[in-house]
């Protein structure tokens, strides 16, 4: 976003592309937007779209991250903590990463660490 707005600035100030991608460049080093980017940029602007927003892309919506899921998959986390990503997505069938995302980002649930100290052996010569 910040660099569409310096996009947008130079090329108001009357820069050329090839310009604003080497001031870009110079600025945000290997973090910088591609020189097809900034061309891609001057186009939009060149059309007359002021807006540095991106334009809505068209997608699959999510289907699997439901309300209905997200209780049942709640639910089932309740009854039996140790259920695995897999489990639970066999019985729901819904795929893996939908599964993971309504554990991770809709309940809020993180897998705890648990640390194992292994037995001290005693030697027969002590």
């Amino acid at each position: 976003m910040e660099q569409c707005m310096n996009i947008k600035f130079c090329f108001k100030l009357g820069k050329t592309a090839t310009e604003t991608h080497e001031m870009l460049v110079k600025v945000y080093g290997v973090d910088a937007v591609s020189k097809k980017c900034v061309f891609e940029w001057f186009k939009r602007f060149r059309d007359g779209k002021e807006d540095v927003k991106d334009e809505p892309r068209s997608g699959r919506p999510p289907t699997s991250t439901t309300p209905d899921n997200i209780e049942q998959v709640r639910r089932m986390l309740a009854d039996d903590r140790r259920l695995s990503l897999r489990m639970i997505t066999e019985k729901l069938k819904i795929s893996l990463d939908s599964v993971s995302n309504i554990i991770h980002e809709h309940l809020q649930k993180r897998k705890k660490k648990v640390y194992a100290f292994p037995t001290l052996r005693r030697s027969s010569n002590v």
